[in-house]
């Protein structure tokens, strides 16, 4: 995941001059998460009979009478609240317009309608989905502001995809849903070889209780378990089935008991669950209040829809604590008893860890039946700032040096529940274990009228200081070299557009890892020089042999996340193993999260676009046209929105012109959960390192779930049963290919560099885009 480290300065550049237009940004308030994240209701105020009525009016009294900072109600409490928040029709028909406007910009909108064949996910048409909610607000079909936003939340989640959403305040903002935590669930097989079942999460985290035989979930609700489980998991965001039941259960790396627990729509009032002894245990549905001091004022529909919806009013609903949060979409929410700093609950002592809250990522020697493995822990790859992104580079380079010093040759990469982060992390993290490689993304963005007309006026721009966060914006051809590393000539030469699924790209797009701006700026970028490169190019030899290393995974892997897998694997060859998943044979995707290189935010796509309006636009008459096309602020307020911006295009398959996000890359071996892997985090190293080394150095394959074994051609998106398009060439002759790099340092390229004076300093610049982005 990226987003601008400059859109702040960007945001501030046009606000004032936003005035001039009805054509604003809007206030989009973001619930704080650094508090909210970590929210166990361990006490429900008392209500009495709900009143739909009187249902808002009820919630803030409780709210008023609690001494919690995040107190809860009874979820059928809070739905009646909402679905008394009335619905003004003008601003909602408005909002569906700017949002069509917004996802013009979202990089497989046509894929979606259109997908490869062999996709496991239904096609979804978002811009007819979002005409006929248009046209239902306009019939009068939503009878409350809460239905209205939730049916844009259901039809963006049939994209399956982390970067894209729209989350409204009624929806998202006000409450988190929650199911008792004596209903977390596990998803494990009893000994590692049988279908796993599902079990309720206490049942195995008791102590003192040795005759308690736990007893399998066979009902939720008076449904098959598993049945009702994988409905409720086309409920979120990833784009692989295995990956979606797993999100659903108790995460030990995230710290979260899962979405089965922490829903992301309305569970009901309450929930059942029957097991196989024959008991039934029903526990009431609960909603988290978020913030508690935007309820002072509220006594009603109409007043919950002047504090929390309008966007005029409602900028005192507190932002999120990060403008580098990830999307929503790709978050889970932390726990408050299982929280603690720098490492996972009940984790062993690691060797070398980041010190900064939040940033999970450490490193392990543990001895196992195979001998001592290392293990290197990155369950983010996201910083809030730039020393903490020093410290990043500095935490594996320390681990790696570790692991050589003690003659540790065998390394497990553990990437369960990584939601992303920044970019160029990313990137070093694969440059650190390869560093002889020239890395090999490519990316490219959906061509539109908006597009062309802001690619257009950007790329005019020079670089000084009063542009410069202009300059750096995705839209301007300085920010990209080619697919050979070659600078772009002119906006023209980049965004062509190439044709593909009938829909229109630019040509291909690569960073430029040699210009200090895009890398080691500590204005423009993360302040890290990435490895094999500039000062950093006596690293030149790779410290393990790809065979050597494995990737675990539950699928839980995305963004940037996706990015370092792709490197590892398809590049260099590494192994993966995946965890978990559907309780069914076969084979499991490592990466079931978002493949997109780059999420942009509606807020950033509206203050470019006013920008562009303000000093571009030669009459009133052109401003007006211009806005029936470029994205508009929203007429209601929105917690979150945003789209993927980039796709990815895997090398060797640029002809195809397939993105990453539809191609089945299945992962090399898959192995189940037991129950007490979901407890003790040594026991599952141990695991993989067992079946990923454990027969002669190399993979135990009879240790793999039946079927799950993969050929080189399943691991690269091919083969049967995988994706195919009609692109201008077929992916079955184009293969991935591995390319070693040139030497560290001079030999790599440097693009065209051009000087310019900011502020009486000489800033060097052919490329600064990258430098800025997360």
């Amino acid at each position: 995941m990226r987003c601008f480290i400059a859109l702040p300065a960007l945001v501030a550049v046009v606000a004032a001059q936003a005035e001039s237009f009805n054509f604003a940004a809007t206030t989009t308030g973001n619930p704080a998460t650094s508090a909210v994240d970590r929210i166990e209701p361990s006490a429900t105020e008392s209500t009495g009979p709900v009143d739909t009525a009187r249902a808002c009016a009820q919630i803030s009294q409780a709210i008023d009478r609690s001494r919690l900072d995040f107190p809860s109600v009874e979820a059928e409490l809070a739905l009646a609240c909402l679905q008394d928040v009335p619905i003004n029709t003008e601003a909602a028909s408005i909002t569906i317009n700017s949002i069509k406007q917004m996802v013009q910009f979202q990089s497989t909108l046509i894929y979606l309608k259109n997908p490869p064949e062999g996709y496991s996910n239904e096609p979804v048409d978002i811009i007819a989905g979002l005409d006929d909610i248009d046209k239902k607000v306009n019939n009068g079909e939503y009878k409350n502001e809460y239905d209205f936003e939730n049916a844009i939340a259901e039809l963006l989640v049939k994209a399956h995809d982390g970067h894209l959403g729209f989350d409204g305040m009624a929806y998202g903002g006000a409450f988190r849903w929650r199911r008792s935590r004596q209903a977390s669930l596990i998803s494990a097989s009893v000994d590692g070889k049988e279908l796993p079942k599902i079990w309720a999460l206490d049942d195995y985290n008791s102590t003192g209780v040795s005759s308690y035989t736990p007893s399998a979930v066979t009902k939720i609700n008076g449904e098959d378990a598993v049945q009702f489980l994988q409905k409720e998991a086309l409920l979120n965001a990833y784009h692989d089935p295995d990956t979606r039941f797993n999100a659903l259960f108790y995460m030990q790396p995230a710290e979260s008991w899962g979405y089965f627990t922490n829903p992301r729509f309305y569970p009901g009032p309450s929930t059942s669950l029957t097991f196989e002894n024959g008991t039934t245990f029903t526990y009431v549905n609960l909603a988290v209040v978020l913030q508690r001091d935007a309820w002072g004022g509220i006594e009603d529909g109409d007043t919950f829809y002047r504090t929390y919806i309008v966007p005029s009013t409602s900028s005192k609903i507190k932002k999120r604590s990060s403008p580098h949060s990830l999307p929503r979409q790709l978050q889970h929410p932390k726990e408050a008893e299982l929280a603690r700093r720098y490492v996972p609950f009940n984790y062993p002592k690691p060797a070398i860890e980041h010190q900064s809250f939040d940033v999970g990522l450490a490193g392990y020697f543990i001895d196992t039946s195979v001998g001592t493995i290392g293990v290197l822990m990155i369950q983010t790859f996201n910083t809030d700032d730039n020393n903490d992104a020093v410290e990043f580079q500095n935490v594996i380079q320390t681990y790696i040096s570790e692991a050589k010093s003690r003659n540790v040759a065998k390394t497990v990469i553990d990437v369960r529940t990584n939601g992303g982060g920044k970019i160029l992390l990313g990137y070093d993290a694969y440059l650190q274990f390869f560093p002889s490689q020239e890395p090999q993304l490519m990316s490219r963005y959906r061509g539109h009228q908006a597009i062309e007309l802001i690619g257009e006026k950007i790329s005019t721009l020079e670089l000084t200081n009063q542009d410069a966060e202009l300059y750096t914006s995705p839209f301007n051809y300085h920010a990209y070299l080619d697919k050979d590393l070659k600078p772009y000539d002119s906006w023209t030469d980049m965004y062509g557009p190439a044709k593909f699924n009938d829909d229109s790209f630019t040509n291909l797009l690569r960073y430029n890892l040699s210009d200090p701006l895009t890398t080691s700026s500590d204005r423009f970028s993360i302040g890290v020089t990435m490895t094999g490169y500039l000062e950093r190019s006596n690293f030149t030899e790779d410290p393990f042999k790809a065979e050597d290393i494995i990737i675990l995974s539950d699928g839980i892997c995305a963004s940037t996340c996706s990015l370092f897998t792709e490197l590892m694997v398809q590049q260099s060859k590494v192994k993966t193993l995946a965890i978990g998943g559907r309780p069914e044979t076969g084979p499991m995707q490592p990466v079931g999260g978002t493949k997109g290189s780059l999420v942009l935010q509606a807020e950033y796509l509206t203050a470019l676009s006013v920008y562009i309006v303000q000093n571009f636009a030669n009459s009133r008459s052109e401003a007006r046209d211009w806005a029936e096309f470029l994205p508009n602020g929203f007429a209601i307020n929105a917690a979150d929105a945003t789209v993927n911006f980039q796709d990815n295009i895997r090398k060797g398959l640029e002809n195809d012109g397939m993105p990453t996000q539809f191609l089945n890359d299945s992962a090399s071996c898959r192995v189940w959960y037991t129950p007490e892997n979901y407890f003790n985090v040594t026991s599952v190293w141990e695991k993989v390192a067992l079946v990923a080394f454990g027969k002669d150095g190399g993979m135990d394959e009879d240790a793999c779930v039946s079927g799950s074994v993969t050929s080189p051609q399943q691991q690269q998106g091919e083969g049967d049963g995988n994706p195919t398009t009609s692109g201008t060439a077929s992916s079955s002759s184009a293969k991935p290919t591995g390319t070693s790099g040139a030497a560290a340092g001079g030999a790599r390229p440097q693009g065209s560099w051009t000087a310019a004076l900011v502020c009486g300093v000489v800033v060097m610049a052919s490329m600064t885009f990258g430098a800025s982005l997360i």
